[in-house]
């Protein structure tokens, strides 16, 4: 960041009229959503660490973050029915760079599941199935209602266009994913007290390995010894509290599963952009392969550029991050992330093509210079064969004027044979052996330039 201070800056002052468009006096949004730029303080890399308890990040990841009232969204999704969106506590939601957002929807189904094991499991299935489909609704509906407003706002301010970037292009491939969930993680908070916890708990988690086990992850749930699971889209959390505490308590600030929480947010976060970087860097290695014409290479080679620094950036980003979370926060992301295989199927691909990408766009680079070469050589050739035909002209016509010409006798200091011979020819000769000389210069040019390139 070249000017931390007008970056700042820039929020602080956007935060007021951001303020203005969604606190109500906005004729066309509804008070009901807050967002809040995070990134409105200048940072500081001294003094940190200053309590184990807290994580020592001095600027949050996410730019901006902000909240829904359930009933907004529930009133828009109207035609929907499901124990997820009638039960919904509290919608947020997360912007982060590269084109990223996290959305996190708590619901009360408190007494779905009843009291009869054997519906356990058919009921488990529908609420998952339920998820999924509301959460994708759900992203749709605030990407449309908040995300597109405050970000046309943003961009309004930004006159400069160093903060934010433009909008991408309409026939972007990327266009038509805009808005669009790229997966829904269910997580199931289960007391231990309820009837059928258990059934609840072995089937929710039924598909989850158990090759770093000791024991089956569901018989450690339901012994105790364990009370989270956090491995692959199903998470389960046991709350054993017997205080009564809801989700949003028990997930935010202070909450018994805050530290994870904030893992599996940042783990998301982390393999959610890595991913798109990866299908992009495919989609444009793969374009690279046929792309001919010097318009397409030139856009390729800007593509390749910035996705190439991006999937860098977001790497070195997730290093620096661990330097400063707190070690709960830290030891349970590099759970996650290991478990998920994030270095092995994500990681090391990035980085073999962004490889892959250096590697084409030296190529596309070589490419270019050698048809710049080829023109120059071209041209080059063109001027030698004028200048030979040209050169023998003159000599002729000098020849022969002096010859005829008594007044240029006094500048003749001796007669020249090779002038005299020159002149003496006629001009078909004089143009053959041009051509001829010519012809000799081209061939010399096309061994010497096969020879270069063998």
């Amino acid at each position: 960041m070249r000017d931390p201070a007008a970056y700042a800056a820039f929020w602080a002052d956007a935060q007021r009229e951001v303020d203005a468009h969604f606190g109500g006096r906005s004729l066309d949004r509804p008070a009901s959503a807050t967002i809040t730029l995070d990134h409105a303080h200048e940072t500081s890399a001294l003094n940190r660490y200053q309590s184990i308890d807290h994580n020592a990040v001095d600027r949050p990841l996410h730019v901006f973050s902000g909240t829904v009232a359930p009933q907004l969204i529930v009133g828009s999704l109207e035609n929907r029915a499901g124990p997820v969106l009638s039960k919904i506590l509290e919608i947020s939601f997360r912007v982060y760079d590269h084109g990223l957002m996290v959305l996190e929807a708590l619901s009360d189904v408190t007494g779905y599941l009843g009291s009869e094991p054997a519906e356990v499991e058919q009921k488990l299935d529908t609420l998952q199935q339920d998820a999924v489909q509301t959460g994708d609704a759900l992203a749709r509906a605030v990407v449309q209602m908040c995300i597109d407003p405050a970000l046309e706002l943003l961009r309004k301010l930004d006159e400069s266009g160093s903060i934010l970037e433009p909008p991408a292009a309409e026939d972007d491939a990327q266009v038509r994913d805009f808005g669009r969930s790229m997966w829904v993680t269910r997580s199931l908070i289960v007391d231990p007290a309820e009837p059928v916890a258990e059934q609840a708990i072995r089937h929710w988690v039924k598909d989850v390995a158990t090759t770093e086990f000791a024991r089956p992850p569901a018989d450690e749930l339901v012994d105790g010894e364990r009370d989270h699971l956090v491995r692959w889209l199903n998470y389960l959390f046991v709350d054993r509290s017997d205080n009564g505490e809801d989700a949003r308590t028990i997930m935010g600030p202070g909450g018994h599963f805050n530290d994870q929480w904030e893992a599996l947010r940042y783990a998301q976060v982390f393999y959610g952009v890595i991913d798109r970087i990866d299908s992009r860097l495919s989609r444009i290695l793969a374009h690279s392969a046929t792309a001919d014409s010097r318009l397409d290479l030139e856009h390729l080679r800007a593509d390749l550029t910035g996705l190439s620094r991006r999937a860098e950036l977001i790497i070195l980003e997730r290093q620096d991050l661990a330097k400063y979370l707190k070690r709960a926060v830290r030891l349970e992301l590099d759970a996650i992330m290991s478990y998920w295989d994030y270095e092995q199927l994500l990681e090391t691909p990035v980085k073999y093509k962004v490889g892959l990408c250096n590697q084409r766009l030296a190529e596309l680079g070589s490419r270019r210079a050698a048809r710049s070469t080829m023109f120059t050589d071209i041209i080059l050739l063109g001027i030698a064969m004028t200048s030979v035909l040209a050169t023998a002209l003159a000599l002729t016509e000098f020849g022969r004027s002096v010859a005829n010409d008594p007044n240029m006798a006094v500048y003749d200091f001796g007669r020249s044979s090779i002038v005299a011979w020159v002149a003496g020819q006629p001009a078909d000769a004089i143009l053959v052996s041009s051509g001829v000389i010519s012809a000799l210069i081209v061939l010399v040019y096309l061994f010497f330039r096969r020879d270069n390139g063998s």
